[in-house]
Protein backbone atom coordinates (compact mmCIF):
# COMPACT_ATOMS: atom_id res chain seq x y z
CA UNK A 1 0.00 0.00 0.00
CA UNK A 2 1.99 2.89 -1.24
CA UNK A 3 1.12 6.29 -2.50
CA UNK A 4 3.24 5.65 -5.59
CA UNK A 5 1.46 5.45 -8.94
CA UNK A 6 0.86 2.02 -10.42
CA UNK A 7 2.25 1.56 -13.90
CA UNK A 8 0.99 -1.00 -16.39
CA UNK A 9 1.48 -1.68 -20.06
CA UNK A 10 -1.29 -0.87 -22.48
CA UNK A 11 -3.12 -4.11 -23.41
CA UNK A 12 -3.14 -3.37 -27.14
CA UNK A 13 0.60 -2.85 -27.51
CA UNK A 14 3.21 -4.65 -25.43
CA UNK A 15 5.92 -2.21 -26.48
CA UNK A 16 3.94 0.93 -25.71
CA UNK A 17 5.12 3.15 -22.87
CA UNK A 18 3.66 2.59 -19.43
CA UNK A 19 0.33 4.22 -18.73
CA UNK A 20 -0.34 5.43 -15.24
CA UNK A 21 -3.38 4.23 -13.32
CA UNK A 22 -4.99 6.35 -10.66
CA UNK A 23 -3.13 6.35 -7.36
CA UNK A 24 -4.45 4.73 -4.23
CA UNK A 25 -4.12 7.03 -1.24
CA UNK A 26 -3.57 5.37 2.11
CA UNK A 27 -5.07 8.38 3.89
CA UNK A 28 -8.33 7.74 2.01
CA UNK A 29 -8.43 4.21 3.39
CA UNK A 30 -7.71 5.57 6.87
CA UNK A 31 -10.61 8.02 6.59
CA UNK A 32 -12.86 5.28 5.24
CA UNK A 33 -11.98 3.01 8.12
CA UNK A 34 -12.12 5.46 11.02
CA UNK A 35 -14.55 8.30 10.18
CA UNK A 36 -17.84 6.53 10.96
CA UNK A 37 -16.65 4.69 14.11
CA UNK A 38 -15.17 7.91 15.47
CA UNK A 39 -18.44 9.74 14.71
CA UNK A 40 -20.35 7.09 16.67
CA UNK A 41 -17.81 7.26 19.50
CA UNK A 42 -18.07 11.06 19.63
CA UNK A 43 -21.86 10.98 19.61
CA UNK A 44 -22.01 8.43 22.40
CA UNK A 45 -19.52 10.05 24.74
CA UNK A 46 -20.16 13.74 24.05
CA UNK A 47 -23.89 13.01 24.25
CA UNK A 48 -23.42 11.31 27.61
CA UNK A 49 -21.45 14.29 28.94
CA UNK A 50 -24.11 16.73 27.68
CA UNK A 51 -26.87 14.67 29.23
CA UNK A 52 -25.02 14.39 32.53
CA UNK A 53 -24.47 18.15 32.67
CA UNK A 54 -28.06 18.88 31.67
CA UNK A 55 -29.56 16.49 34.19
CA UNK A 56 -27.21 17.03 37.13
CA UNK A 57 -30.06 18.29 39.34
CA UNK A 58 -32.30 15.37 38.50
CA UNK A 59 -32.51 11.98 40.18
CA UNK A 60 -34.54 8.82 39.63
CA UNK A 61 -37.27 9.71 42.12
CA UNK A 62 -37.67 13.34 41.09
CA UNK A 63 -36.82 13.81 37.42
CA UNK A 64 -36.29 17.43 36.49
CA UNK A 65 -37.06 19.01 33.16
CA UNK A 66 -34.16 19.26 30.77
CA UNK A 67 -32.66 22.74 30.32
CA UNK A 68 -33.61 24.64 27.20
CA UNK A 69 -30.20 24.12 25.62
CA UNK A 70 -30.13 20.33 26.02
CA UNK A 71 -32.24 19.19 23.08
CA UNK A 72 -30.82 21.69 20.53
CA UNK A 73 -27.29 20.70 21.59
CA UNK A 74 -28.09 16.99 21.28
CA UNK A 75 -29.73 17.59 17.90
CA UNK A 76 -26.73 19.51 16.55
CA UNK A 77 -24.39 16.80 17.85
CA UNK A 78 -26.51 14.06 16.28
CA UNK A 79 -26.69 15.80 12.89
CA UNK A 80 -22.96 16.58 12.83
CA UNK A 81 -22.01 13.01 13.73
CA UNK A 82 -24.49 11.59 11.23
CA UNK A 83 -23.04 13.75 8.44
CA UNK A 84 -19.51 12.64 9.39
CA UNK A 85 -20.72 9.03 9.38
CA UNK A 86 -22.28 9.37 5.93
CA UNK A 87 -19.05 10.90 4.62
CA UNK A 88 -17.14 7.94 6.08
CA UNK A 89 -19.47 5.46 4.38
CA UNK A 90 -19.22 7.33 1.06
CA UNK A 91 -15.41 7.36 1.19
CA UNK A 92 -15.39 3.67 2.14
CA UNK A 93 -17.69 2.74 -0.74
CA UNK A 94 -15.63 4.82 -3.15
CA UNK A 95 -12.51 3.03 -1.94
CA UNK A 96 -14.15 -0.34 -2.61
CA UNK A 97 -15.02 0.68 -6.16
CA UNK A 98 -11.57 2.17 -6.75
CA UNK A 99 -9.72 -0.91 -5.47
CA UNK A 100 -11.98 -3.23 -7.47
CA UNK A 101 -11.04 -1.35 -10.64
CA UNK A 102 -7.38 -1.27 -9.67
CA UNK A 103 -7.46 -4.99 -8.86
CA UNK A 104 -8.64 -5.88 -12.34
CA UNK A 105 -5.68 -3.99 -13.87
CA UNK A 106 -2.99 -5.52 -11.65
CA UNK A 107 -0.08 -7.16 -13.48
CA UNK A 108 2.75 -8.94 -11.74
CA UNK A 109 2.79 -10.91 -8.52
CA UNK A 110 3.76 -8.14 -6.08
CA UNK A 111 1.36 -5.62 -7.58
CA UNK A 112 -1.45 -8.18 -7.46
CA UNK A 113 -0.77 -8.92 -3.77
CA UNK A 114 -0.72 -5.23 -2.87
CA UNK A 115 -3.98 -4.56 -4.70
CA UNK A 116 -5.59 -7.63 -3.08
CA UNK A 117 -4.64 -6.25 0.34
CA UNK A 118 -5.98 -2.79 -0.52
CA UNK A 119 -9.20 -4.34 -1.83
CA UNK A 120 -9.63 -6.42 1.34
CA UNK A 121 -9.01 -3.44 3.62
CA UNK A 122 -11.41 -1.30 1.61
CA UNK A 123 -14.13 -3.95 1.97
CA UNK A 124 -13.51 -4.24 5.72
CA UNK A 125 -13.74 -0.46 6.07
CA UNK A 126 -17.01 -0.39 4.10
CA UNK A 127 -18.50 -3.11 6.30
CA UNK A 128 -17.33 -1.42 9.49
CA UNK A 129 -18.60 1.97 8.35
CA UNK A 130 -22.00 0.53 7.46
CA UNK A 131 -22.35 -1.12 10.88
CA UNK A 132 -21.36 2.03 12.74
CA UNK A 133 -23.72 4.10 10.58
CA UNK A 134 -26.50 1.77 11.72
CA UNK A 135 -25.38 2.50 15.30
CA UNK A 136 -25.51 6.23 14.58
CA UNK A 137 -29.06 5.94 13.25
CA UNK A 138 -30.13 3.90 16.29
CA UNK A 139 -28.56 6.47 18.63
CA UNK A 140 -30.25 9.32 16.73
CA UNK A 141 -33.60 7.58 17.16
CA UNK A 142 -32.91 7.22 20.87
CA UNK A 143 -32.19 10.95 21.12
CA UNK A 144 -35.55 11.67 19.48
CA UNK A 145 -37.58 9.18 21.52
CA UNK A 146 -36.01 9.23 25.00
CA UNK A 147 -36.17 12.30 27.22
CA UNK A 148 -32.65 13.24 28.37
CA UNK A 149 -33.61 13.66 32.03
CA UNK A 150 -36.53 11.23 32.26
CA UNK A 151 -36.66 7.75 33.73
CA UNK A 152 -35.45 5.03 31.41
Amino acid sequence: MSDQPTRTRDASDRHAPHTELARFHSWRLLIATLATPLAWFAQMFIGEVLTTKACSLSNASYPAAAPSWAMPAMTVLSVACFVLGVVGVAVAWRSVIFTRTKRSHAHGERERRVTELEWFLARVSALSSAMFLFGLVATDLAVIVVSPCGRW
